[in-house]
């Protein structure tokens, strides 16, 4: 099911939540909508899903204009933040609620329910956990559960709005994992917003980057670290040094791009060492540079030469790795 966003417009009294937005999403397609709090994301989502009405603009399902569809019609299945479960139901009947509230011509037997509940709860892995409740689930089985319900109607399309937000780092990085192998076996066209820049370069087939209601820059995960479209995206996608070389001049780099080094040599400028810290398998080393207030991050692999009995108050001599 592709999915074409077509110049649409949304402002919320004197705020432009989106501004002449255009996007293309192919049939199959993982799409992360990746930017900061207040860029438009969740507004996109939501016209998409038809929870939100455009200004201006249509949202067309492989090839069909579905802009004056009710979202009942559009058989969107949604992911929320928070779950959205419903506290008195079993895991089973929260699976199962949204076959057992289609019209009656179209409901399937309560044998073809309990069917592809089990299937269903199966493919999450979770098909021992269908007699219990809601708050006898973990956060992350919770929300494995919501995906579960969201797929059971056989949706067109999956939306999903920061559908790992409210868990710890360790489980965010686990289900993320799982979304992505699940995708590869269900290969349904799904969009998710995120703020997690890493989330969305681990698991989004292509990555919309938005910022104040536009879109900055599409690509490949690969596409848009390497070659961002903007500054905004180069700072946004990780971690990024500024080096002021004069008042108009400055050169952006990485802090793994640095050549690190104990001895100076024409090329190399020093800094001073604020901070060393191990983090795992490297280390991210801060330095004070004379020249600019901003420091300049280095990280270097923990047997770096650079770093035999480095402390701070020492000086190092770094230099920004060419680009090839």
């Amino acid at each position: 099911m592709s999915i074409e966003v077509r110049n649409v417009n949304k402002r919320f009294g004197q705020f432009q939540a989106l501004n002449t937005i255009d996007l293309d999403i192919q049939s199959g397609e993982l799409v992360a909508l990746l930017g900061p709090s207040g860029c438009g994301k969740t507004s996109l989502l939501r016209i998409i899903a038809g929870l939100e009405t455009p200004d201006t603009g249509s949202i067309v399902f492989h090839g069909e204009d579905v802009s004056s569809h009710d979202v009942r019609d559009r058989n969107v299945g949604f992911v929320f933040q928070h779950y959205a479960l419903f506290r008195h139901m079993t895991v089973f009947d929260n699976v199962a609620f949204g076959l057992r509230m289609k019209p009656r011509k179209q409901r399937p037997s309560e044998a073809v329910i309990a069917g592809k509940v089990h299937e269903l709860l199966g493919l999450v892995q979770l098909d021992w956990l269908a007699d219990r409740y809601p708050e006898q689930l973990s956060g992350g089985q919770r929300q494995r559960i919501a995906l579960a319900r969201a797929l059971a109607v056989e949706p067109r399309v999956l939306l999903l709005d920061e559908p790992f937000g409210a868990l710890d780092a360790k489980v965010r990085k686990e289900l993320r994992r799982w979304l992505a192998r699940l995708h590869e076996d269900v290969h349904l066209t799904s969009v998710f917003v995120t703020h997690d820049q890493e989330e969305a370069m681990e698991v989004a087939d292509r990555i919309v980057v938005m910022n104040r209601g536009v879109i900055e820059q599409i690509g490949t995960p690969a596409e848009v670290y390497r070659n961002p479209a903007s500054e905004f995206v180069y700072h946004f996608l990780g971690d990024a040094n500024r080096l002021q070389l004069d008042d108009e001049r400055s050169v952006l780099f990485r802090p793994h791009e640095v050549f690190l080094s104990r001895v100076a040599s024409a090329e190399h400028l020093p800094g001073e060492v604020r901070d060393i810290r191990p983090l795992g398998a490297i280390t991210r080393v801060t330095l004070k540079v004379a020249s600019q207030a901003e420091p300049i991050e280095v990280e270097v692999a923990n047997d770096h030469a650079s770093l035999l009995g480095a402390a701070r108050g020492e000086t190092l001599y770094f230099q920004p790795a060419p680009r090839p």
